[in-house]
């Protein structure tokens, strides 16, 4: 019976055109229920499946972590070593450790959130060229004294990797993380093809270069293939050993309420993988359209396994307003999360308000009332303009504001 309500559950986001992708729920090692949903390749009208590979985008840290734990366990590195004993004349070295850059408080600023990066995010690059896009740029803060979540920190910890065990990035994992554990569908490449959803319709996501991810985001997977890692994760990587903006977290997962989270979203692509421990519960969805509501299903899911109320979905219903009301919400906005603040431009382009989050791609507010929006962007996002210059987001599940730092 459970399993017939998850399944209406989600095909109902399916044919509202909110969820494209794959699930699983599963309690300990007994799997519960998986399916896919939708297509993973239009052109070919392939579908989805529960063994359909998709990108995971920062659900890869976890795995990067788990790297450096080997590691350390094989003597070939310790959590409290300064980068400078494995990279030589990086600026601050000395002072930041690899325990800094696995907990996002090294203080260095995060290479995808800087203006500019969705031009270039197509394009091929070397990982020390990556690396020299951020070296140089001041610190945040001074390493151990605050939490910025940094994808620059998760490539340094890749080109660790590579020094200390002799591998590539990709080799490494292969051979001693995904092979032992019989996660044989995952990797660097993946079959999926990333959309975004506009009006019902999948229109193929813009182009990121896999190499611009890295250590950091680069890895693919099936909800199958997660289920047997999430079974062997271990408490040292879960922590938690900091916090920020009332998220705790570990080396490259979030923890609270009962919950452990690991979440990724790139281009095209959203994903979430959730513990709840006194439940022995496993909850997996994995999406190719970037504005999935991946973070609804997740929670929706993991409520009908523990007999829980949940609220089925519904179709968002959008209205015509003044255009002009979008001149006094236009302007530069800043917001935290994970201690990372991020920079949104707000514009009037005719009678349509846009937005752009430095890292992700210009996109359309579209009115559900005067004051409220809808975008997408990295999962379901909508935005109330108050009074003041503040936006309340709800993103994909978390509560963020924004304030206006500058009109245009």
């Amino acid at each position: 019976m459970r399993r017939r309500r998850m399944d209406r559950f989600v095909r109902a986001y399916a044919e509202l055109g909110r969820f494209s992708g794959a699930v699983l729920v599963a309690r300990g090692e007994k799997v519960l229920f998986t399916k896919g949903y939708g297509l993973a390749d239009h052109e070919r009208g392939v579908p989805n499946r529960p063994d359909t590979a998709f990108r995971i985008g920062s659900q890869t840290k976890t795995f990067t972590a788990m790297a450096i734990l080997q590691l350390k366990e094989r003597g070939l590195v310790r959590v409290d070593d300064p980068i400078a004993r494995h990279l030589p004349g990086l600026p601050h070295g000395e002072r930041i450790t690899l325990h800094h850059l696995l907990t996002n408080s090294s203080g260095i600023p995060d290479y995808v959130t800087t203006e500019g990066f969705t031009r270039v995010m197509g394009t091929p690059v070397t990982r020390r060229e990556l690396i020299d896009s951020f070296k140089d740029r001041p610190l945040l803060f001074e390493p151990g004294a605050g939490v910025s979540y940094s994808n620059s920190g998760w490539v340094l910890l890749g080109e660790v990797i590579e020094r200390a065990s002799g591998l590539a990035y990709g080799d490494y994992l292969r051979e001693h993380v995904l092979e032992p554990l019989g996660m044989a569908r995952s990797g660097l490449v993946g079959e999926a093809k990333g959309y975004v959803y506009a009006d019902g319709r999948a229109e193929p996501a813009p182009y990121l270069d896999n190499s611009r991810q890295d250590a950091a985001g680069a890895l693919c997977s099936t909800v199958t293939d997660l289920h047997r890692w999430r079974l062997r994760v271990p408490d040292e990587l879960v922590g938690p050993y900091v916090e920020s903006d009332g998220i705790a977290y570990g080396y490259g997962c979030a923890s609270g309420r009962g919950r452990i989270e690991s979440s990724g979203g790139t281009i095209g692509f959203v994903s979430v993988s959730a513990r709840y421990p006194a439940d022995d519960l496993f909850v997996c969805v994995l999406a190719n359209v970037e504005n999935a509501a991946f973070s609804e299903i997740e929670r929706g899911l993991a409520a009908i396994a523990r007999g829980e109320p949940y609220e089925p979905p519904s179709a968002r219903v959008f209205v015509s307003v003044d255009p002009a009301l979008f001149d006094g919400y236009a302007g530069r906005y800043t917001m935290r999360f994970l201690g990372r603040a991020s920079t949104m431009d707000v514009t009037r382009d005719g009678d349509r308000l846009m937005a752009e989050v430095h890292g992700l791609a210009r996109t359309e507010l579209r009115p559900m009332s005067p004051t409220r929006y809808f975008a997408r962007m990295k999962g379901e996002v909508e935005l109330d303009f108050r009074e003041g210059g503040e936006v309340a987001l709800n993103w994909a599940g978390h509560d963020v504001t924004a304030r206006r730092v500058a009109s245009s």
